[in-house]
């Protein structure tokens, strides 16, 4: 493992963590902030040995076109997509969701080495 990308998983970590605080508060909201972060951060790393995508420079972006990419497993697609859902006046998306392992999900598979090969 390369020490940019152990820092990257550290870091990103470190987000969902603190999603996870905010979970357990109540405000799903900044955990879903924490998860998207936290696969914007895995996702940038990985685009610097993909350098052919153009998936933007916002976590949201990178979302967006991920689930886009149906050389991506679906599970990977469908993660993208539970955390890019728009919210309702009561801050819901109207799934049953848990936006900390859909970024863990997200995060473990652009991170894994085998992945970060250009």
């Amino acid at each position: 493992m390369s020490g940019v990308r152990d820092l990257v998983y550290t870091v990103a970590n470190a987000e969902l963590t603190q999603g996870a605080h905010a979970k357990e508060i109540g405000n799903i909201g900044q955990a879903r902030v924490c998860a998207r972060r936290a696969c914007g951060m895995a996702i940038e790393h990985w685009l610097e040995f993909h350098p052919h995508k153009n998936w933007g420079a916002s976590a949201i972006t990178m979302l967006t076109k991920l689930q886009e990419d149906h050389r991506m497993p679906k599970e990977i697609r469908d993660a993208a997509e539970r955390l890019t859902k728009r919210v309702d006046n009561n801050f819901e998306t109207g799934i049953e969701e848990d936006p900390l392992n859909d970024g863990k999900i997200i995060l473990e598979y652009f991170l894994d080495p085998k992945q970060l090969k250009k």
